[in-house]
C-alpha cells in the first residue's frame, strides 16, 4: 500500500494541526455548540432554545464588546434531533478530551479524502502515479478550507470521510456499515439529501432505503431524548426555521461565503432578486437539479459512470441548499470524475474542472481585494454546470 503513504502523511499533518490548535488556542466553537446541544438533548432539555446556547457560548468564548455581528449573537443549535445521538460520544467526554477525539476523527476522514482518487474506479484503471499521485492528497487536505473546518469544528470533512469510507464498505459487501456511515452526514440533511438518490443509483433501492432508515432511526431516537416523543420532529421544523433566520450569517444578502444559487441571484440582481431559502424552496431546488440530471442522461442516451454520479451529487449539494463555503470540502467526491477525465484524454474538461475546484481555495478576503465578492456562488454554479454538461462516461461508452 505504498500509494497510500502520501494520503497518510497529509492526514498526519491535519492531525498535527488539530492537536496544535487544541493545545494552544480556544477554538472549535461549532463543535462546542454541537456537543453542548447533544448534552442538553440527552438531559431531556431543549437544545433549540437559542438564549441558553448563546449563554454557554459566551462563557466559553468571551468577547469584550459583542456587537450585532459577533459570533455569540449569531449562533445557535440547528441540527436535527438525530445529531443529539450522533454527538453523544463527544457529549459524555470532558471538553478537553472531546476536542482531541474530534481531531482524531478529522484525521481519519482526511486520510479517506486523500484516497478519494482511488475510489469508483472504472475497469482497467491504473493508479495515479508520479508527482501528481504524491502531491494530490496534500492539495486536497492542506488548504484553508479543510484546515478551517477542523479549527472551527465543522462537519464537512468528517461527512465526506463517511461517504468515502461508506463506498469502501459497500464495495466489500458491508452493507450495514455502509448505511450507517452514509446516514451520519444527515446531521445536515439539507446537504446530505443527495446521498439518497446516489445510493439508489450506485446500489439499488435497498441501499437507499437502508441509509434512509438509519437516518430516520437516529432522528426518532433523538426526538425521544429531547421531547419524549417522535412527534417532537414536527416541533423541530418550526423551531429551527425561526432560529435559523435569526442568524445574520445565514442571510443571503449578508453571507459573502454562501455558495448557493440564491446568493448568486442576489449578487446579480440585488434586493429585487433576494430569495431567502426555506425548506420548500430547497426541495424545489433539488427537484430542478434532479430533473436536469435526468434530462442530461436522456439526451446522452447512456447511463453515467459512478464517478460522474458522485460528482454531480456533490455539485448539487453546494448550490441547491443554502450553505456556506466550508461545505465545499464535500466536492472531494468529484475527484474520481476529474481523474477519469484526464485518464481518458479529456484534458480540456479535466483542466476546467480542476481550475474551478482550485478557485474555491482562494480565500474570500483575497478575492475581495480585487472587488470580487461573488466567486463562491459563481464558482460553485460554474462547476455544477460543468459537471452537468461534461462527459458522463469518460473513456467508456461514447455518448451520442
Amino acid at each position: 500500500m505504498r500509494d497510500a503513504l502520501p494520503a497518510a502523511a497529509a492526514a498526519a499533518l491535519v492531525l498535527a494541526f488539530g492537536v496544535a490548535q487544541a493545545l494552544t488556542a480556544n477554538v472549535f466553537p461549532d463543535l462546542f455548540i454541537y456537543r453542548y446541544g447533544s448534552q442538553l438533548g440527552l438531559r431531556a432539555q431543549n437544545p433549540y432554545e437559542t438564549a441558553v446556547v448563546r449563554a454557554a457560548v459566551a462563557e466559553q468564548f468571551p468577547e469584550d464588546d459583542p456587537g450585532p455581528d459577533s459570533f455569540v449573537n449569531n449562533c445557535g443549535y440547528f441540527l436535527p434531533p438525530g445529531a443529539v445521538v450522533v454527538y453523544a460520544p463527544l457529549a459524555v467526554l470532558p471538553w478537553a478530551d472531546a476536542r482531541y477525539f474530534w481531531v482524531g476523527l478529522n484525521a481519519l476522514a482526511a486520510f479517506a479524502a486523500g484516497r478519494a482518487v482511488t475510489l469508483l474506479r472504472p475497469p482497467g484503471w491504473q493508479p495515479v502515479s508520479g508527482l501528481i499521485g504524491v502531491v494530490l492528497p496534500f492539495l486536497i487536505l492542506l488548504n484553508f478550507l479543510v484546515l478551517g473546518v477542523v479549527m472551527v469544528g465543522q462537519t464537512p470533512l468528517i461527512a465526506a470521510g463517511c461517504v468515502l469510507l461508506g463506498l469502501v464498505a459497500f464495495d466489500r459487501g458491508w452493507g450495514v456499515a455502509g448505511a450507517i456511515l452514509w446516514a451520519l452526514p444527515f446531521v445536515k440533511p439539507h446537504v446530505a439529501l443527495v446521498l439518497l438518490p446516489l445510493a439508489w443509483y450506485l446500489g439499488g433501492w435497498k441501499r437507499a432505503a437502508a441509509v434512509a432508515a438509519v437516518a430516520a432511526g437516529l432522528n426518532v431516537m433523538g426526538a425521544f431524548f429531547v421531547g419524549g416523543s417522535p412527534l417532537f420532529l414536527r416541533d423541530y421544523v418550526g423551531l429551527v426555521g425561526a432560529g435559523h433566520k435569526a442568524v445574520a450569517f445565514n442571510l443571503a444578502e449578508r453571507a459573502f461565503e454562501m455558495t448557493s444559487w440564491n446568493r448568486l441571484l442576489f449578487v446579480v440582481g440585488g434586493e429585487r432578486w433576494l430569495v431567502e431559502q426555506s425548506a420548500a424552496t430547497m426541495l424545489l431546488s433539488y427537484a430542478v437539479g434532479f430533473a436536469l440530471v435526468a434530462a442530461r442522461c436522456v439526451l446522452a442516451r447512456t447511463w453515467p459512470s459512478a464517478a460522474w454520479a458522485a460528482a454531480v451529487a456533490a455539485a448539487l449539494s453546494v448550490v441547491c441548499p443554502q450553505v456556506l463555503a466550508y461545505e465545499l470540502v464535500g466536492l472531494v467526491l468529484a475527484v474520481p470524475w476529474v481523474r477519469d477525465l484526464f485518464a481518458a484524454g479529456r484534458r480540456g474538461w479535466g483542466l476546467a474542472a480542476a481550475l474551478l475546484l482550485g478557485a474555491q481555495l482562494i480565500p474570500f478576503q483575497v478575492a475581495d481585494q480585487f472587488g470580487i465578492d461573488w466567486h463562491r456562488p459563481a464558482g460553485a454554479m460554474a462547476f455544477a454546470l460543468l459537471v452537468l454538461a461534461g462527459p458522463l462516461r469518460p473513456g467508456a461508452t461514447p455518448e451520442r
